[in-house]
C-alpha cells in the first residue's frame, strides 16, 4: 500500500461516515458502468415504501463496514473498478462524507451520489468541489405535496433548490421516481414530469414490496409491466416536447 493510500485511509476512519454495506461489483446502479457500492446507514426521510427498513431506521443495529477495507479492495481492483456509487439511507445527512469522497476522488475513482435533495448546500459543495461525477434524486412526487410521499416534515424550499441546480447541469444527472400504486396517481407522475420537464433524465421505477418501512405496504401490487411502460412514454413524450419547446425559443 502506497504512502499516500495509507495517508487517505487514515484520514477517512476519522470522519463519522457510516457505510453499512458494501457491494465491490454492480452492473445495475451505475447505467453501462462496472461500479463499486456503498450504503449508509440513516436517513432523514420515512418513505413508507423504501425497501431499506433497517438501513433507514435502525443502523445501529447494522455493523459498520471499516473505510480501510473498502478502499484496500478498491486499490485491488482498480483495474477494473473505476466507478463508486455512493447511496444510503440518505448520504448528505452525514459530516464524513466531504472527506469520504475526497479519498475516492484522490484514487482517480469516478462517483455517482444518490440523494433525495433534502440538503440543496451539501449537493453544491460537492459539485462545486469537483467530488462528484453523476448526481441521482429521487422525485417523490410533485414537490408541493411532498410530505404526503416522505413520512415526514419536508422543507420543499430546498427540494426545489436541490432541482433548480441540478437542472443547471454543472454535473451529470438523473431523476427518478419510484411509483407506488394508492400512494400515487397517475397524475401525481406526470405533475413531477411538468416540474423536470427539462432535465436530461427521469428513469420512473417499479415498487418493489419487500421490506418497507410501512409494512402494510409489502401487500401492494406494483403497477403492471404494461402500465409502467405506459407512463414512462408520457413522460418521455413531456420531457421530448419541453426540450423540442427549448431549442426552438433559442
Amino acid at each position: 500500500m502506497s504512502p499516500e493510500w495509507k495517508r487517505c485511509c487514515r484520514l477517512s476512519t476519522q470522519h463519522d461516515y457510516p457505510v453499512k454495506g458494501f457491494l465491490e461489483t454492480s452492473f445495475i446502479d451505475w447505467k453501462e458502468k462496472l461500479a463499486a457500492v456503498t450504503f449508509s446507514g440513516g436517513c432523514n426521510f420515512r418513505c413508507p415504501f423504501c425497501h431499506n427498513r433497517d438501513l433507514v431506521l435502525r443502523p445501529n443495529s447494522i455493523a459498520d463496514v471499516p473505510l480501510d477495507h473498502i478502499f484496500s479492495r478498491l486499490r485491488k481492483f482498480n483495474k477494473w473498478i473505476e466507478h463508486v456509487v455512493v447511496t444510503g439511507g440518505e448520504p448528505t445527512i452525514h459530516k464524513g462524507l466531504v472527506n469520504f469522497l475526497e479519498t475516492l476522488k484522490k484514487q482517480g475513482l469516478k462517483v455517482k451520489l444518490d440523494t433525495n435533495g433534502s440538503n440543496p448546500h451539501v449537493v453544491k459543495e460537492l459539485v462545486n468541489g469537483k467530488l462528484v461525477d453523476y448526481l441521482a434524486m429521487d422525485m417523490k412526487g410533485p414537490i408541493a405535496s411532498y410530505r404526503r410521499w416522505c413520512g415526514s416534515e419536508v422543507d420543499t424550499d430546498k427540494i426545489r433548490e436541490s432541482v433548480d441546480f441540478i437542472l443547471e447541469g454543472n454535473v451529470d444527472y438523473e431523476f427518478r421516481m419510484t411509483v407506488v400504486p394508492f400512494l400515487h396517481h397517475e397524475r401525481d407522475v406526470y405533475e413531477a414530469a411538468e416540474e423536470i420537464k427539462e432535465a436530461r433524465r427521469f428513469f420512473l421505477q417499479a415498487f418493489v414490496p419487500r421490506d418497507t418501512i410501512n409494512t402494510k405496504y409489502v401487500s401492494v401490487r406494483p403497477f403492471s409491466p404494461e402500465k409502467m411502460k405506459a407512463m414512462r412514454d408520457t413522460v418521455r413524450s413531456i420531457l421530448t416536447n419541453a426540450s423540442i419547446r427549448h431549442n426552438l425559443q433559442q
